[in-house]
């Protein structure tokens, strides 16, 4: 497992350093995004063994979570943006550049295809109806893996007031004084904010809170309440009825699925 994982590390470290005549703007969201496909596989690597699956399962894990964001550089380099309704979708582009690079030449065509099928899934509003056990199993391994790495940086970010604006988390959207109605009423009825709805900053917040009803596994849940990642994102929104009403219904989810 130690091998093939440390030569996907190798491949993924050298295409992500083969890009060249990058901004320093780029440099610096180029290494943002390494960072967090690195996390992303711990955290999937985590989940799988949390979950027992053998093995080989783990280390498909990990590689899923390594490569869940491949198509994020040259998204980056060719559009200067990781907005995908401004360019591409990333995890398409993911899957091309996977496929171009042959990273999993190695793997039997089952294993190849599974991991791409939970890469294509990971940025989606929700899962295909038609995914087969163990292919849902992997997605949705890494859509956790990946929301519980994002709910880090964003709360980091939400709780440090010397941090520099940065508009990869905040989509250069205005702040906002308030829940717009739609985004309210989505939540409200326990499901997860679509990105179309959003129009401001507090819209992206309470969309981040919407995730709770994406999650899938108890130890997801676990870590996302031990790092009180739900608190922080409360603790740094304006207060207003509807914000309040928000947060106490995501935060009875997450306790009942804790119990249960």
């Amino acid at each position: 497992m130690e091998e093939r994982i440390g030569l996907a590390i190798k491949e993924f470290n050298n295409y992500v350093d083969s890009f060249t005549g990058l901004s320093e703007d780029q440099v610096k969201n180029f290494e943002i995004k390494k960072n967090h496909s690195f996390r992303v596989a711990d955290l999937a690597l985590m989940l799988a063994k949390n979950m027992e699956l053998n093995e080989t399962e783990a280390q498909l894990a990990y590689l899923i979570g390594l490569f869940h964001d491949v198509g994020r550089f040259k998204q980056l380099k060719e559009y200067n943006t990781f907005n995908d309704a401004k360019s591409v979708d990333h995890a398409e582009l993911g899957i091309e550049v996977i496929r171009e690079n042959k990273f999993f030449n190695d793997l039997d065509n089952a294993q190849v295809e599974l991991i791409l099928l939970a890469i294509k899934q990971h940025n989606k509003l929700g899962l295909e109806k038609s995914l087969p056990d163990k292919e849902r199993l992997f997605a949705k391994l890494i859509r956790d893996a990946d929301k519980l790495d994002i709910l880090r940086v964003i709360t980091d970010y939400y709780t440090n007031p010397k941090a520099e604006a940065n508009h990869t988390l905040t989509w250069e959207m205005p702040k906002g004084g308030k829940v717009s109605n739609d985004v309210s009423k989505q939540i409200l009825k326990g499901a997860l904010v679509s990105k179309e709805s959003i129009t401001n900053e507090l819209d992206i917040k309470v969309m981040q809170l919407s995730w709770v009803y994406d999650f899938n596994y108890r130890s997801s849940f676990e870590l996302m309440m031990e790092k009180r990642y739900l608190e922080k994102i409360y603790n740094s929104m304006p207060k207003s009825d509807v914000v309040i009403e928000i947060y106490r219904k995501v935060k009875v989810f997450v306790e009942n699925k804790l119990i249960a």
